[in-house]
């Protein structure tokens, strides 16, 4: 009888497949798209989460692993833009070797028979270079394929949607399937924009970068929306970036339940909300000041950051040692150059008065050290929203001037 009932258990499973055949392979290629600059935050990032370090090429990361690491990246990765599936990659010199590559891929073990296909892409150093005209391959060579499968004269696209995206570099094409669906930056909490933002992820690895640790204060003494002393509020209590927000895969037929509930569960499981912290955040302008409160509650933190309306110049804490991790004013959208080199003046005034604290500044900036009057420890190239700017370590036991 138990044979009976197993093997009607696999005729009725190959039954479903059949009908409907998505069924997401176990192991997959997972590449990680990642900001100029954050590529090494982000490798340590996956070591910590028990995944191999892989080079980055072209601002991405690639490496194999299964469906539960598609979930676990999406959900703790702090740096990483979107996590895709990496679904081919071949060389595409004619159109007939794009449509031919895609057609070859088994879509219908990702998209259901309602699926709704989104295809964008980019064009670099090849001989195919028109956007427009890939895309409408592209979503033509899936759609062959689909409508194939299922046996349907044309694709239906009421249901959920699955964004590709392929990427034509010096003649390779690299098919890819979104599976954060919007940008890993929006956490959730962020509902209304303040001047300026910086992004969630760009906040998290400069946060990274620094010496922060979870026992020192932290100060962000220009916190517009909050979004550093919010992310800093997050890693010191150990709560996953993601945690909170919806992504794509969540809505995916193919991609079994189980994979999220168990990142999710492990996710909580490894939260400190209960550890003391002491992070202070500030600006001069009480409307930021006011929704970057706003946007702590919504995040959870509610009581987790002190925030103040204060000036820099008069900025003080009373601890002996910490760290500054802040993204002043640059002088283009937030003030003019001079009221942006008067910020830098006046944090030098606040920084001289800090025992024994460290600063971990950006800005686009090019004088910045001339204008604040302190040549930095170190520097490093970054991009804040394609900007390129200069990330500046000023470690802590400094000599006074």
């Amino acid at each position: 009888m138990r044979k009976l009932v197993g093997f009607t258990i696999k005729i009725f499973n190959l039954m479903n497949r059949m009908i409907n055949k998505v069924d997401f392979p176990e192991k997959v290629d997972i590449t990680l798209s990642v900001a100029s600059g954050v590529e090494s935050v982000l490798k340590k990032e996956l070591l910590r989460l028990g995944y191999p370090s892989a080079p980055a090429v072209n601002g991405a990361i690639t490496f194999s692993g299964d469906l539960s690491a598609v979930a676990r990246c999406n959900l703790n990765l702090r740096t990483a833009d979107r996590v895709y599936i990496k679904l081919a990659e071949f060389t595409a010199l004619t159109f007939d070797d794009l449509f031919d590559g895609v057609k070859e891929i088994e879509w219908e073990r990702y998209i259901d028979i309602n699926g709704r296909v989104l295809v964008n892409g980019k064009c670099v150093k090849s001989k195919l270079f028109s956007i427009s005209d890939c895309q409408k391959i592209v979503k033509k060579s899936i759609a062959t394929r689909l409508c194939s499968q299922y046996k349907i004269s044309r694709l239906v696209e009421s249901g959920n949607e699955y964004s590709i995206e392929f990427s034509i570099f010096k003649d390779v094409a690299t098919i890819l399937l979104n599976t954060s669906g919007a940008g890993l930056h929006k956490r959730g909490y962020r509902d209304l924009v303040g001047i300026a933002p910086i992004k969630e992820t760009l906040a998290s690895a400069l946060l990274l970068m620094s010496d922060y640790y979870y026992q020192k204060p932290f100060l962000d003494p220009f916190c517009g929306s909050g979004t550093m002393a919010i992310e800093c509020a997050k890693i010191a209590l150990n709560i996953a970036g993601g945690m909170g927000r919806n992504f794509a895969f969540n809505d995916w037929k193919g991609f079994d339940k189980k994979y999220f509930d168990l990142a999710l569960t492990e996710a909580l499981d490894n939260e400190k909300r209960d550890r003391k912290v002491e992070i202070f955040a500030s600006d001069i302008d009480k409307k930021a000041v006011s929704l970057a409160t706003r946007h702590a509650e919504r995040a959870g933190l509610k009581g987790k950051i002190q925030f103040s309306r204060c000036d820099v110049k008069d900025v003080y804490v009373p601890f002996k040692d910490g760290t500054i991790v802040t993204n002043p004013p640059y002088g283009e959208r937030v003030y003019d150059k001079l009221e942006a080199e008067e910020c830098y003046k006046g944090l030098r005034k606040s920084f001289d008065k800090l025992d024994n604290w460290s600063l971990f500044l950006i800005t686009s900036e090019k004088r910045f050290e001339k204008i604040f009057g302190k040549k930095c420890d170190r520097e490093r190239k970054m991009y804040n929203s394609n900007k390129e700017c200069r990330f500046y370590y000023y470690y802590k036991d400094r000599e006074k001037n």
